[in-house]
């Protein structure tokens, strides 16, 4: 039991993480069928998406995550066979940027339709879940449950799972690659590096830091630098190769934090692909065709060929 106690203490020490039994059992789940209205608006969004959509179903779950009842869903293709996996973090923070019906058909369906099964978490103290939400705290684990929650799938490959996320998703998919190596591929829109750039913006440190983040004021610099990859570049998984993408013109969320993080990145020998989309807005909407095809060619290329990177000098 000892010996038993004192590996335990050293994985952790290596940044391996541990989910309870528990975590990521679904205690519920109802299909969930989108409405007319939902399927038109992507209809007129992307017509290929809505035609694919009939090869699609969607599920509302609840699973747990710390012993707390957490709200999420699914989206996978239809039928018989074996698929990787994606999990999707939402951006946004409480109630603002949540997952509705039409992210969920559109961007869940869009990921399902490449053909993966995904998965995504409205994290804690939204949406009906328990708990609170911590903007990157304690929430993590409403993430890392989701791998066992795909366990529970029966047509998930959970040898091969993915991860992405935009914004505040984006930073959730940085603290995932420092906490786990269970990743195979990962993508970020427009993600949070550098907590500290983001208190230029009017009213943010009140309105969200402040509200979100236990004892803020209190522990300020070292709760921001928990949530800041750029501080912690060297310890994120080598073995996940990361495409990170960002617009030029993002207000939200500046590019300068995204150039910052591959630089330190590239300095440690991570496997990263940078792309900046020039004038592009927070969600890239002005090249968002060429955003999705650059996210499914990287996921096609390391979950479905299994190729690995070559950070070896090479060629001529």
């Amino acid at each position: 039991m000892k010996l038993k106690s004192i590996t335990i203490i050293t994985l952790f020490c290596l940044g391996f993480y541990f989910v309870d039994a528990q975590d990521g059992k679904i205690i519920e789940k109802e299909r969930m069928v989108l409405s007319d209205a939902t399927v038109a608006k992507i209809q007129k969004a992307d017509a290929e998406l809505a035609l694919a959509l009939e090869q699609i179903e969607f599920y509302r779950i609840t699973y747990l995550s710390d012993s707390l009842k957490i709200k999420g869903f699914i989206a996978k293709p239809i039928g018989e066979g074996s698929f990787p996996c994606v999990i999707s973090n939402r951006g946004g923070s409480g109630e603002f940027g949540k997952w509705n019906e039409i992210g969920v058909g559109f961007f869940l369906g869009k990921l399902a339709s490449w053909g993966y099964v995904v998965v995504a978490s409205q994290y804690r103290g939204n949406d009906g879940s328990e708990g609170q939400d911590e903007i990157g705290g304690k929430d993590l684990n409403d993430v890392l449950s989701l791998v066992n929650t795909l366990n529970e799938i029966d047509n998930a490959d959970t040898s091969r799972i993915g991860i992405e996320g935009a914004s505040r998703g984006g930073m959730m998919t940085y603290r995932a690659l420092k906490a786990s190596c269970e990743f195979k591929a990962a993508v970020v829109l427009a993600g949070a590096a550098n907590a500290f750039t983001l208190l230029n913006r009017p009213d943010f440190e009140e309105n969200v830091y402040a509200k979100y983040i236990p004892g803020y004021y209190n522990n300020k610099e070292k709760e921001l630098k928990a949530r800041s990859a750029v501080f912690w570049a060297d310890k994120m998984c080598k073995t996940t190769p990361m495409l990170i993408m960002h617009g030029s013109s993002d207000w939200r969320v500046t590019a300068s934090e995204s150039l910052e993080l591959v630089q330190e990145l590239y300095k440690y020998e991570h496997p990263v692909r940078y792309i900046l989309f020039e004038g592009a807005d927070h969600r890239i909407s002005e090249f968002r065709s060429d955003y999705f095809s650059h996210m499914k060619g990287f996921f096609q290329h390391y979950l479905k060929e299994g190729n690995s990177p070559n950070m070896e000098l090479h060629g001529r």
